[in-house]
């Protein structure tokens, strides 16, 4: 089977393994009174599978081509993958609006998170229009633009978890929500950076990929609304970029593809 579906496969399948860990760990080492969460078998398990993946990833991305422009990265013609990116689309609006009807019924509105909802709109709009263009091949100097949507969404919803966990002096219960964020956040800021020209399709599929096991896992804690819908996103998103990535990485690009080679798109 070729790497584009072994690598976003064995993502999902550790970040099932890490949530069924995770899970266990919750109901033998947590302690709801005190809110502290005790170390058992069940959290060294999910470190090692984490740290596993990881070092799985790393390998397995390192030494991606640095020969193709930002138009050959960034095509994929196949309706698999414009399904998952319209669907992640519309699960960033979903999650921009879940997000402002919440703090609309809320006394005490909460900046970051207001923020966070209207960057989701503008980040789906946004993800929605960057799909069409990679998938007809509509390249041009504006499209990477497109790809600073999600970014700004992401990096601010980060923000706004980490304010949040900061008021529990127990780091353990959101250790996986931090980590998870911040894989995110490099992924979608390595599409950005790759869209420029300026990044490594390396890095950005390693943090697609690890951000794909680590959403999964997190998920285990629990989350309002918008939050499981921004960790759906991601899984979906960084599950078609990956893939695409790792198929122009194999050569495996439709003709039509290959102009422009080393030297960008000159549309």
């Amino acid at each position: 089977m070729k790497k584009e579906i072994l690598l976003p496969v064995a993502a999902w399948l550790g970040g099932i393994g890490g949530y069924a860990l995770r899970r266990w760990e919750l109901a033998e080492a947590y302690d709801p009174q005190l809110r502290l969460l005790q170390t058992v078998p069940a959290t060294w398990l999910l470190w090692a599978l984490s740290s596993a993946l990881l070092v799985l990833f790393a390998l397995t991305c390192r030494g991606m081509r640095k020969d193709l422009c930002p138009k050959q990265w960034f095509y994929a013609p196949v309706t698999g993958y414009i399904m998952l990116i319209v669907i992640s689309g519309f699960v960033l609006l979903a999650s921009g609006f879940a997000g402002l009807w919440q703090q609309r019924l809320l006394s005490v509105k909460e900046n970051m998170l207001l923020l966070t909802g209207a960057l989701c709109l503008l980040g789906g709009a946004c993800v929605l229009s960057a799909g069409r263009s990679v998938y007809r091949g509509l390249w041009s100097k504006n499209t990477p633009l497109l790809f600073m949507g999600p970014s700004f969404a992401t990096l601010v919803w980060l923000i706004a978890a980490y304010q949040r966990c900061a008021r529990q002096p127990e780091t353990s219960l959101y250790v996986w929500q931090m980590l998870s964020g911040v894989a995110v956040v490099l992924a979608v800021y390595g599409m950005v950076t790759l869209a420029v020209g300026k990044g490594g399709a390396g890095r950005a599929c390693l943090f697609s990929l690890i951000g794909i096991s680590l959403s999964l896992t997190t998920l285990a804690d629990g989350y309002d609304l918008p939050f499981v819908l921004m960790y759906l996103f991601g899984l979906l998103y960084l599950t078609a970029q990956s893939w695409m990535l790792l198929r122009a990485d194999s050569g495996r690009m439709p003709q039509g593809a290959d102009e422009d080679e080393q030297t960008g798109t000159k549309e």
